[in-house]
């Protein structure tokens, strides 16, 4: 996939480019019925729980009612479906299409078919509501990452249009040619640490990023951004994703280490060989 002149002066000034018709109805409708069947496993699980859930209740309305209930319920049911969906081969031929990197090696000045690190690739999942307070406020993704990394960062709706009414994600235009002023809240915190003054928000003028279904937004790791609330009334789906260039000499890859994983290997293996001696 190439690029214009325009689309690359488009990005390097702004901050931002979106692509349209980047994402066929076939793959997208993959995902749908991938993420569908998932739900509808978590489901299944759920009415043994809790009787007075009907599955037949939730036919058709899978992806907004039934995540709805599950917040009400038991938030565990949306975060393993979180936790599973972003693994599967219709989430990964989404994230890892070949096309990214094209767009965004040409962006980075890259040879077009450089390979990309591609990080955090996750399905997002907003409900209607913020039980949980996952949004945060103005903020660069840099300080997140691999030091001095350079990478850029992917967005897209999955399974509604993303409107300002259900919290599409905002950027302030032109902000990632510099790193802003951050106030620093505790580093220990599993929200965001690093949030931009809002002296240094008015600086620029903000806009909502609506897009449709096949459409991708791609941004540079700088610019300032931030989602939306979500006041409809269906769940948002959102395709994110960090993509780093390996040929930045400060890159190492990312790694994360699980809090007390021997203990917990230790203890799977001896209940499975203590039940099977019984």
């Amino acid at each position: 996939m190439t690029l214009d002149k325009a689309e690359i002066d488009f990005f390097n000034e702004n901050g931002y480019l979106v692509l349209s018709d980047f994402f066929q109805i076939n793959e997208l409708n993959n995902f749908k019925n991938s993420l569908r069947r998932i739900i509808l496993t978590q489901l299944k699980k759920a009415s043994k729980i809790h009787p007075q859930i009907s599955i037949a209740d939730f036919i058709g309305k899978e992806f907004d009612d039934a995540m709805i209930k599950f917040e009400e319920i038991d938030h565990q049911y949306v975060a393993d479906i979180y936790d599973t969906i972003y693994s599967t081969s219709a989430f990964l031929q989404l994230s890892s299409k070949k096309e990214i990197s094209e767009c965004i090696n040409q962006l980075l000045k890259r040879e077009v078919d450089s390979p990309l690190y591609i990080d955090q690739s996750r399905c997002r999942i907003d409900p209607p509501f913020d039980p949980h307070n996952k949004k945060c406020g103005w903020h660069q993704e840099v300080f997140y990452y691999v030091p001095n990394s350079n990478f850029v960062q992917t967005w897209a709706p999955l399974i509604h249009n993303a409107t300002k009414e259900n919290g599409a994600i905002e950027v302030c235009v032109g902000s990632h040619k510099n790193t802003a002023k951050q106030s620093c809240s505790n580093p220990k915190s599993e929200k965001y640490s690093f949030i931009v003054d809002e002296s240094e928000v008015e600086k620029f003028q903000k806009t909502t990023m609506e897009l449709k279904l096949g459409q991708l937004l791609i941004f540079n790791s700088r610019l300032i951004h931030r989602s939306g609330n979500n006041l409809s009334k269906e769940v948002r789906y959102s395709l994110v994703g960090i993509n780093h260039d390996l040929d930045n000499e400060y890159f190492i890859p990312p790694r994360f280490i699980e809090k007390d994983r021997e203990k917990k290997f230790l203890s799977y293996y001896e209940s499975t060989f203590k039940s099977s001696t019984n």
